[in-house]
């Protein structure tokens, strides 16, 4: 029996079970198990328990550290087969009204990952850094922000750790927006101090912009909550796309302008942000509704197979500058 898994095979297994990927003015959700069933951990972000990375069989949680025991991982740095970590940072927010809140720190662990199994024994996927720094969000029902100075502690202390265990290359590779720059403005600190090869990026910069152009339909670029994020989880974790009509959208008549509690305006005030920047948020959140419309299993496959070579081949440069004493960035 071949126990070799190809990352296209299992994608379209996940296309077949899909019912009708995006009707008229939906976007539809296929009928398999939640989330929360698919991986025995049973965490917010919890992965699929089928390897995609192609080549021979490796079981993908080998790759997460959480599921590790610590003999596994103390016999695998002493064989030096352990080399490097990825700390996958996101966020619990609003992601519109079709997908689940955990999307930001669900694609970077999943990335993260893929990643990890394409570079395996070599690479460890630290436990994720859930929720992050997402005040401006904070009018949406169910977000969570922490505060930038917590969210940038939590991924340094985790980098510290990781470092006191002998690991010496570590990328925190981010799957939220407000995230980029406070971990981009930490990074001469934390390479200054942990003395390591060290680097921060967001998991949709490994995707060149022709790229983005030759598949999407609107607007090139990530975005928030439209065609990217809704095909990137139709292609890998379609349990977490919901079915919503723009018709059911309108009827909920969403205000996102005014109207705010007190506690709420403290929120979106936060860092000198005004609250006259929340002007024409509602019509943002209805063209993210609409623009999701065009999402597809397809597109997100597309996506999820360049970010994950893109990180691959930026990882094993870093593992190797370690190895050879060049210093990161290499000029």
């Amino acid at each position: 029996m071949n126990t070799s898994t190809s990352r296209r095979g299992f994608f379209r297994s996940f296309r077949t079970a899909l019912s009708g990927t995006l009707g008229a003015g939906a976007v539809a959700a296929a009928h398999v198990p939640p989330a929360s069933a698919q991986s025995p951990g049973g965490l917010p972000f919890s992965l699929p328990t089928t390897p995609l990375a192609g080549g021979p069989f490796v079981n993908p949680e080998k790759v997460l550290l959480w599921e590790n025991t610590r003999k596994e991982i103390r016999e695998s740095l002493a064989k030096g087969r352990l080399k490097a970590a990825i700390i996958p940072t996101g966020s619990i927010e609003q992601h519109n009204e079709h997908l689940a809140l955990v999307a930001d720190v669900a694609n970077a662990t999943f990335i993260a990952q893929q990643v990890a199994l394409k570079l395996y024994p070599q690479v460890i996927v630290a436990p994720p850094s859930p929720c992050g720094y997402a005040f401006y969000h904070m009018a949406r029902k169910g977000s969570i922000t922490l505060r930038k100075s917590t969210f940038q502690a939590y991924v340094f202390d985790v980098m510290s750790s990781l470092r006191a265990h002998g690991i010496r290359t570590i990328l925190a590779l981010n799957g939220h927006s407000g995230n980029h720059q406070p971990l981009q403005d930490m990074l001469p600190e934390w390479r200054k101090k942990l003395g390591i090869t060290l680097d921060t990026d967001s998991y949709w910069r490994g995707i060149p912009e022709d790229f983005l152009k030759r598949i999407m339909a609107s607007n090139p670029g990530p975005g928030h909550a439209g065609e990217f994020e809704t095909s990137m989880f139709l292609a890998w974790c379609p349990s977490r796309v919901r079915s919503v009509t723009m018709e059911e959208y309108d009827a909920a008549k969403l205000n996102y302008e005014s109207g705010f509690s007190p506690e709420v305006i403290e929120f979106l005030t936060r860092d000198g942000r005004r609250l006259e920047a929340v002007s024409g948020e509602n019509a943002r959140d209805r063209i993210r509704q609409e623009e999701a419309r065009l999402a597809t299993a397809e597109k997100g496959e597309a996506f999820i197979t360049r970010a994950t070579a893109s990180f691959a081949e930026k990882m094993q440069q870093m593992i190797d500058a370690t190895e050879s004493g060049r210093p990161w960035p290499t000029r």
